[in-house]
């Protein structure tokens, strides 16, 4: 499988509050879409629940352990219900999965992932769910634009990217 996060991170690691982002950013949804669209992305369930509809234009994959026939009985074409990591290397093993949250689900794939696409948003925000740490000995920072804030965007941002090392990609 080839796992690749994705995330909207503040200055000092937050990735939300209470299942809800903390900023809006245009530009980010924007790259966010071009990124995922015609592709698979995971979330786990609370993620989907905030987001409170299927992503078209991709195959969504909801991990849950709670309440998983509940979900099981949605399933249609572009959304598919999984409980394990075995679930995924079961049924996308050839596949390229994008991982778009929340933290529990971040930190148990982050192992498994070979790109990191973040957007990192140069502010300080107070939330209850954080983005995995990056390990520089594990990372390297292979593309970086800044962006200033405007009148459409609050804050100064930059989307980053990081491969794991050793990995030929």
């Amino acid at each position: 499988m080839k796992i690749i996060l994705i995330a909207s991170v503040s200055k000092n690691g937050f990735i939300g509050q209470n299942n809800n982002m903390m900023w809006n950013l245009p530009n980010d949804l924007k790259r966010f879409k071009n990124i995922t669209l015609c592709n698979y992305i995971l979330m786990g369930r609370k993620t989907f629940e905030s987001i409170g509809k299927i992503l078209p234009g991709r195959v969504n994959i909801i991990f849950t352990k709670k309440n998983f026939h509940k979900f099981k009985k949605k399933e249609k074409k572009n959304l598919k219900v999984i409980s394990s990591i075995r679930d995924i290397n079961k049924y996308f093993y050839d596949k390229k999965i994008f991982v778009i949250g929340g933290e529990k689900i971040y930190n148990l794939m982050i192992q498994y992932a070979y790109i990191i696409e973040l957007t990192l948003v140069h502010h300080n925000f107070n939330g209850n769910k954080k983005f995995p740490k990056i390990d520089i000995k594990q990372w390297i920072k292979t593309y970086e634009v800044f962006n200033k804030k405007n009148k459409n965007h609050l804050y100064d941002y930059s989307f980053i990217r990081f491969n794991k090392k050793n990995i030929i990609q």
